[in-house]
């Protein structure tokens, strides 16, 4: 038997230098072997590995592939019908979930493509959505795949704006194929190319523009300016800690206040150069757009809103803006598609920066905003950057050209208008029938490009209906208080929680908020933050004193924003770094863990590992090390151990980098017998073996080589439980039988446990392959008593159906027909109470199976068919 155990592992050997796929016959071979030597275990592992082999083929064949995954689900079940080990048993049934799962996202890509190439395109979004909803995971992201579902449904929206003509699906097309690009490295140059044709067919069906013009790629052109401008921010920032340093003195040193104040007025230097930097680069695309667009039809001007306006904004932040075209012009349609188009085009270069998400783009297939079935928005896009990108199409979101569509609730809104046309947003019915944030938001703009006395114009007119407005200074101070009202709950006092800190929420919103409602009590009508301070100060509003305390206030919530998202290369915002939230975020996972759920244990456990990672940098130190053995506990329980297996070697180098290599500490002994387990469940019994039996003699080192210890126990449990996979019985029962004693002298000789009651089922396991079966009686009798003790009665769980069902064939062998069928039916009453009286599983059939054997044995050919055929359906 160990001779087949190690073929298989002389397979899997192999399998890892020339792939699964060429050492098939290896593991055809090793199944026969185990098969004539009547090794269930082996067996099953072989049929298992055999599953794995062809799932990966049909995996690499996508659609092509579903005979080998329906070949992969075969094995597995076969594998399950025989197997009689709950962890393998469990990884099975992960194995089969997963590749049903597989097969049915293959079914809708085939069905997909053939719906698209007959031109049915909402079909064909349906089943592309579909299947990438099969396999959408946040949490454990298939990438390939989704990119694969990403790339066909923006085939289907370049197929939509041909149809529509409407520059908006050729935008969502670039954004799916953008995201798709971010989840793959292969075939990154079709994605490439699909991107340059839907600015091609853009531009002939939406702009009319002839596309038969060469087009210079410029996204990567693009791409690298703008890491320049985040360089050149990133290295002035380290510029001002270098020379203004407030920090290195106590609060009540008098040196420290006039250095915060000069680090404040260096901080605003930064963010004036870096919204400069900012309309540099967005003159630069608006010029290129319109060179291939052709000339305006009026003079214009586009303006920036929101941080852009105040001068807070960041090499990250979203585009804000809004167009302004010469009066006169605003009822004619030519000059409006063309500004449309014109922001379409710009729209399509600012995603070709790869940083716009996909629910900002709201397809409905992914992300329905106006639908009240929360399902329908079910699509969150963790992969793809999120940083230079235009402010969504959400209906809450409305700050680009495009404006706002219709609502149940509210008119359509358009942010192309004459100077005239945008001042009225100002005026009270407006205001009031629009909601008070987008009046403030248009209040408050910048020059980006085109025609800048356009701009001056705006502002005379906004200036016009503001003073003209008998109730301008109430509607002000009502703003003001709505506003206040909106984030009351953020502006209340809390007292500290420890909880994890959102810079942007929490910190920076606060500042800007103060910032706004001062201006608009103050009636002062000027976009940037700075400037609204430096007015204050000059008009007396704000006293010397006050007006410093305002500029280091917003110096220090803008750099602290900056400096996250320079961090996390992106609007991403994962919480103050601290070691006792570390800690927290830790004991949070080990709790979901012992409540079972393994996932949200597994993002506790990331949260922490991160947080400490930044804490302690590159340094190994024990928490990291820790945080790493929690992740490859969580993995290994969530059926992936090949993940988990890396996380726990990373733990043991960790560890021993801190304590020293050949050091005996019980946390590398804790996690090498975690290794060990890794190893088992993947079929490498012989590194399982290894790894065990390190943390056994490091137990003992530990704990004394004499002392009866329940980790100690374990170890010897585990051990055995690896000689048993291995098929060496006999070894197995010796470790086993020190388990066994160790722990009753730890829980008492005659006390009922759960850890004593396991090991004496596997005894009893042990004895029936070895073909003793009145000694597996024995030890069966004795695993069922104490689980009634302990239990109170008979309690219906697989481990105890499993213990009938081996008295059944314990009896059967010994030829006691009725206690055989005795036990076997109460073996299958249990597994049908737990798993459903109709229900096909299995553990059901297999005890089906085994029974129909059991009446044929004794002589009853009918009821041996009866059982037989009810086995055999369940498994169909």
């Amino acid at each position: 038997m160990l001779k087949v155990c190690e073929k298989l592992l002389e397979a899997d050997v192999k399998s890892k230098r020339h792939g699964l796929v060429r050492t098939e016959t290896d593991y055809l071979r090793a199944l026969l072997e185990a098969m004539a030597d009547m090794d269930m275990a082996v067996e099953v592992e072989a049929l298992k590995t055999l599953g794995d082999v062809n799932l990966e083929k049909g995996r690499r064949l996508r659609g092509k592939g579903v005979k080998f995954k329906d070949k992969a689900m075969v094995l597995y079940r076969a594998a399950l019908l025989r197997c009689q080990d709950e962890d393998v048993a469990g990884s099975l049934e992960n194995r089969i979930r997963y590749a049903e799962k597989l097969r049915s996202c293959d079914d809708h890509l085939t069905e997909g493509d053939r719906a698209l190439a007959d031109g049915k395109l909402d079909t064909a979004e349906m089943k592309f959505a579909s299947a990438l909803r099969q396999i959408h995971d946040p949490n454990k992201p298939d990438r390939s795949r989704e990119a694969h579902c990403l790339r066909r449904l923006g085939d289907v929206y370049v197929q939509r704006g041909k149809r529509t003509e409407e520059g908006r699906k050729f935008t969502q097309a670039a954004a799916l194929y953008n995201a798709a690009m971010a989840r793959t490295d292969k075939g990154t140059d079709t994605i490439q190319a699909s991107l340059r044709d839907a600015e091609k067919w853009f531009l002939h069906h939406t702009a009319h523009v002839d596309s038969n013009q060469s087009l210079p790629d410029s996204a990567m052109l693009h791409q690298k300016r703008l890491e320049d401008l985040r360089a050149r921010a990133k290295s002035q920032l380290e510029d001002i800690d270098q020379k203004h340093n407030p920090y290195r003195y106590d609060e009540d040193d008098p040196k420290m206040i006039p250095e915060e104040a000069e680090r404040a007025e260096a901080v605003k230097t930064l963010f004036k150069t870096i919204a400069k930097d900012r309309q540099t680069f967005i003159r630069a695309l608006v010029d290129e757009c319109i060179a291939t667009l052709g000339p305006p039809p009026c003079r214009y001007a586009f303006i920036g809103l929101g941080s852009q306006a105040t001068e807070l904004v960041t090499p990250y932040s979203d585009l804000e803006f809004a167009i302004l075209t010469e009066e006169g012009k605003d009822d004619d349609d030519d000059t409006r598609r063309y500004f449309l188009n014109l922001t379409h085009y710009l729209h399509l270069k600012v995603i070709n920066l790869g940083e716009t998400i996909l629910p900002a783009m709201a397809i409905p297939s992914l992300n329905d905003f106006y639908s009240e079935d929360p399902e329908k928005n079910w699509f969150f896009d963790s992969v793809t950057p999120r940083g230079f990108s235009f402010d969504g199409f959400m209906p809450w979101a409305c700050k680009t050209p495009f404006g706002r569509d219709r609502t149940k609730t509210k008119e359509p809104v358009s942010l192309i208008q004459t100077p005239a046309k945008m001042a009225e947003f100002q005026q009270l019915e407006v205001a009031l029938a629009e909601g008070y944030h987008l009046s403030d938001i248009l209040r408050r703009f910048a020059f980006l490009a085109g025609d800048e006395p356009l701009v001056r114009e705006y502002q005379e007119r906004l200036n016009e209906v503001v003073t003209n407005d008998l109730v301008s200074d109430s509607k002000s101070r009502f703003s003001a208080m709505q506003i206040l009202q909106e984030n009351r709950e953020m502006l209340s006092a809390r007292e500290p929680t420890g909880e994890l800190l959102n810079v942007k929420k929490d910190i920076y919103r606060f500042p800007g908020i103060a910032m706004e409602v001062l201006a608009l009590c103050c009636q002062v009508n000027l976009a940037s933050t700075w400037a609204v301070i430096d007015r204050l100060r000059e008009t007396g509003q704000a006293q010397e004193e006050n007006a410093a305390h305002l500029t280091v206030l917003t110096g220090i919530s803008a750099e602290l924003r900056l400096r996250t998202y320079m961090a996390n290369g992106g609007q991403k915002d994962n919480g103050t770094p601290h070691p006792d939230i570390a800690a927290a975020l830790s004991n949070l996972g080990n709790c979901w863990s012992d409540l079972g759920d393994h996932q949200k244990a597994k993002r506790y456990f990331e949260q922490s590992l991160k947080m400490r990672k930044t804490i302690y940098g590159e340094t190994p130190h024990e928490h990291i090390a820790n945080s790493l053995g929690s992740l490859g506990y969580s993995w290994s329980s969530l059926g992936d151990e090949k993940i988990a297996l890396d996380y726990y070697k990373q733990s043991i180098a960790m560890y021993k980098t801190i304590y020293g290599q050949n050091t005996i500490h019980p946390a590398i002994a804790l996690e090498l017998n975690n290794l060990g387990l890794c190893y088992s469940n993947l079929g490498d019994q012989k590194k399982a073996v290894s790894c065990y039996e390190q943390s056994l003699m490091m137990k003992k080192a530990i704990y004394g080589v004499t002392t009866c210890h329940q980790d100690i126990a374990m170890s010897h449990h585990n051990v055995g439980l690896t000689w048993t996979k291995l098929g060496n019985h006999k070894k197995a029962i010796i470790y086993y039988e020190e388990t066994l004693t160790m722990l009753k002298a730890v829980y008492g000789k005659k006390t009922p446990h759960p850890e004593i009651a396991i090991v004496l089922y596997n005894i009893g396991e042990s004895w029936r392959l070895l073909g003793d079966h009145r000694k597996a009686v024995s030890y069966f009798e004795q695993f069922i008593a104490m689980k009634k003790i302990i239990h109170g009665g008979d309690v219906a769980q697989p481990k105890m159906v499993m213990a009938f069902n081996n008295l059944g064939s314990c009896w059967s062998e010994l030829g006691d027909e009725r206690k055989a069928i005795k036990y076997f039916e109460r073996s299958l009453r249990m597994a049908k109470t737990i798993y459903g009286e109709n229900n096909a599983h299995p553990h059901i059939a297999k005890i089906l199976h085994e029974f129909g054997q059991v009446w044929r044995k004794f002589g009853y050919p009918e009821k041996a068919s009866e059982y037989e055929k009810q086995a055999r359906c369940m498994v169909m």
